[in-house]
């Protein structure tokens, strides 16, 4: 337990390094957060704090900067929670506001709208296609030899993938193919459907019915290989503006990461299934490559049901308090408005 003027002087330690991204000395705590005791006492308070591992010193003139441990005890016991501006809360509420939109532009708008209110990187995991009902098949021609096929799911997850035919289909066989389809699979989970139609494939009927059959093989194909969650990323660039990260080695293993999306699917699983935000910093992150980071993040729901994920990707030295009134708000609103979606 640290006592009350140590967790003052570890507050303030925390807060200018935020703000500066410089080490912080006694005299700067002393000077700017109006502490009544000597630079002395301070100095002597911090190295107390460097030995029990919450505070470093980047090298022996210099002044101290947190650890992630010290990060970590900032954010449980020791951080102010502001609230957003009046003006704030209306952006976002403009921007994900109840609509007959697809979910999956609503997300990737909310994916700006954070990157733009933050200094830090956005992201938005999308609800999973196999988590959903469906709802209704559509099948659109494109070309020659190739069909869109378009998956709605009780999510608001609208999924479309472009299949290569070996024939001209017209637009009225296609109908009729996406009616029995949407017959057959409305309701049914993402597995359901898949084992349906491979058994519906194998039945007498399907090697007598030319369409019903080529039904059933587009239904297969625009269903493989769709088990991921797609993630929205947005305002990667922003990392390139903070001083931690302008070594290019680093840089790269971040953007290569971001690229990577199911390493930013690891992060994101792990907060779906609780009721609130969670908090990774630094090394807690459990993936490779995104360790010099911290992630905010909180579930998305429509009613009690956690469809996906958003937060805010920063250095460890971000304003911990500010991104976590945008990443709670913003889901709670995002939440209320597909709550209020018609589905």
């Amino acid at each position: 337990m640290l006592s009350a003027r140590q967790q003052q002087v570890m507050r303030a330690i925390v807060v200018d390094y935020i703000r500066t991204a410089e080490p912080v000395g006694s005299r700067t705590i002393s000077r700017k957060y109006g502490f009544s005791v000597s630079p002395a006492t301070i100095r002597t308070i911090m190295a107390d704090l460097e030995e029990m591992g919450y505070v470093a010193q980047p090298h022996t003139s210099a002044g101290r900067v947190p650890t992630d441990k010290g990060y970590r005890l900032y954010v449980d016991a020791l951080m102010d929670r502001p609230q957003l501006s009046r003006a704030e809360v209306q952006r976002i509420e403009e921007r994900v506001g109840p609509s007959t939109g697809e979910v999956g532009e609503i997300l990737r708008e909310v994916g700006r709208l954070l990157s733009v209110l933050s200094p830090y990187v956005a992201v938005v995991m999308a609800p999973r296609l196999h988590e959903g009902k469906f709802r209704r098949v559509e099948f659109v021609s494109i070309a020659r030899d190739r069909v869109l096929v378009i998956l709605l799911a009780d999510t608001g997850l609208v999924h479309h993938k472009v299949i290569a035919v070996d024939e001209a289909l017209a637009h009225e066989d296609l109908d009729r193919m996406a009616r029995y389809l949407t017959d057959l699979v409305q309701g049914r989970s993402l597995r359901e459907v898949r084992d349906l139609l491979i058994a519906q494939m194998a039945e007498e009927k399907a090697q007598y019915d030319r369409m019903l059959a080529q039904a059933l093989r587009l239904g297969v194909k625009a269903l493989e290989g769709e088990a991921e969650a797609d993630v929205f990323v947005a305002g990667a660039a922003h990392i390139a503006d903070q001083p931690e990260f302008a070594d290019i080695g680093k840089m790269k293993a971040l953007f290569s990461a971001f690229e990577e999306k199911s390493k930013l699917v690891k992060i994101l699983n792990d907060c779906l299934t609780g009721e609130d935000f969670k908090i990774f910093i630094g090394s807690e992150i459990p993936v490779r490559g995104i360790q010099g980071l911290s992630v905010i993040a909180s579930p998305y729901r429509r009613g009690d049901r956690a469809l996906g994920v958003l937060g805010i990707l920063g250095p460890t030295r971000m304003d911990y308090g500010r991104a976590l009134a945008l990443v709670e708000t913003t889901a709670k609103l995002l939440s209320r408005a597909l709550t209020r979606q018609p589905t």
